[in-house]
């Protein structure tokens, strides 16, 4: 066992809500540590949806007018059911110096986070895992950490696996897992993920647009089915169709040739002229619908997709998550310069499971107004989801469809 690391905080996950929770905190001059068992970011780079509200936290730090500037504005959100639009929110009126939502490579924001806390000097220790924590009795906690190296095994078959090279202990103040679906943070708790049902797949594919996709995002019903059309910058766009699979199949080789995302938009979006020009990228996925019973304790927190998933439609769980990772540093930051206030982490629990608890619409879907037409008050639990907002930015776009939280 190496000699132990001692820091204020150690951040369990390098995609965007550990990153931006490591310069939120990084920005208090708190020393931080962020582990990630992956060798280096993630091959494809997904894209992401920046809500209005995220790209005003994201200013804060200097980092919004960067990220701007390489992606797409989408302006407004069109409902359709077929060809024929049902419903739209307008992004514009809703103001504030962002009133859109931008679409970028998830590569592109990750990036943006890295180079700003390597000048903090503060660097992702890839493929470091975690393999145990302890909450210590006389405060903070005590952490196992593991270097991961790849070896060569099997015979006469070879194959690549990864293995713990080398093991070593670090102590910090506060710990936050940000490690995704999967969360080793969220297990070591011992909190449940609890399952609200509704589990969703989807075929994705990116593709060259011969043609300017503008700045509406269309969220098509097919036979209660949802697919969804994203303007991307670069002459890009990505289709989302749902589709009725029991899981995903990460193995099925993508469709380079776009004969399957012809066969849907065939039966899907048939009106949907010129035809794509080029598939890039190809796969399924499925989203499901969890909310964890506990947000943390004591020392260790959770943030982004180890705390909550849901569809991904309102691109809502990164969102929300990166607006968690900046209200959970706050905290932590107020806590080491008070020597510890748990008031504000009980405070964090309550609010974020009251949020989840809301956009998972296990309070009731939202209430429709005399003005929201009839095809809206059908649809009004699918379309609050599809939404890409939180808090009052999702309010207002509510209200454009005529609905309204009970």
């Amino acid at each position: 066992m190496k000699p132990k690391r001692q820091t204020d905080v150690t951040i369990v996950g390098a995609g965007p809500v550990g990153l931006f929770a490591a310069l939120c905190l990084a920005e208090q001059d708190v020393t931080v540590q962020i582990i990630d068992r992956d060798w280096i970011g993630s091959a494809h780079s997904y894209a992401l949806a920046l809500h209005p509200a995220t790209l005003s936290m994201l200013d804060e730090l200097g980092l919004a007018e960067p990220l701007v500037e390489q992606g797409q504005r989408i302006t407004r959100i069109g409902f359709y059911d077929g060809k024929t639009q049902r419903a739209a929110v307008e992004l514009e009126p809703l103001g504030g110096r962002f009133p859109f939502v931008l679409v970028l490579p998830q590569s592109k924001l990750e990036g943006e986070l890295e180079e700003r806390l390597s000048e903090r000097g503060v660097r992702v220790l890839w493929n470091h895992q975690l393999l145990a924590i302890e909450e210590r009795a006389e405060g903070g906690v005590g952490c196992e950490l593991g270097r991961l190296d790849r070896v060569s095994l099997g015979y006469p078959i070879a194959r690549t696996e990864w293995i713990v090279d080398k093991r070593f202990e670090s102590n910090c103040s506060f710990l936050i897992g940000a490690d995704g679906y999967h969360s080793f943070t969220r297990r070591s708790l011992g909190t449940r993920f609890e399952d609200h049902g509704g589990a969703e797949s989807f075929a994705v594919f990116e593709f060259r647009a011969p043609f300017d996709l503008g700045g509406e995002m269309r969220v098509v019903f097919h036979e209660n089915m949802l697919n969804v059309l994203w303007p991307m910058a670069g002459a890009r766009g990505r289709w989302s169709f749902q589709v009725e699979r029991e899981a995903p199949q990460p193995d099925r080789a993508p469709d380079r040739g776009g004969s399957s995302l012809e066969t849907l938009l065939s039966s899907r979006a048939p009106w949907f002229e010129p035809r794509p020009a080029e598939v890039f990228w190809a796969t399924d996925t499925r989203f499901e619908r969890r909310l964890t019973e506990q947000f943390g304790s004591g020392h260790v927190w959770l943030a982004g997709d180890a705390a909550h998933v849901t569809g991904p439609v309102g691109a809502q769980s990164m969102n929300v998550g990166l607006r968690e990772a900046w209200d959970l540093a706050d905290r932590i930051g107020s806590a080491l310069r008070r020597d510890g206030t748990p008031k504000l982490f009980e405070i964090y629990q309550s609010e974020r499971r009251a949020e989840w608890q809301r956009l998972l619409g296990l309070e009731g879907p939202p209430a429709a107004g005399p003005e929201a037409n009839d095809w809206v008050k059908a649809h009004a639990a699918r379309l609050l989801p599809c939404l890409p907002a939180s808090g009052e930015g999702l309010a207002a776009m509510l209200q454009q469809l005529g609905l309204r939280w009970s």
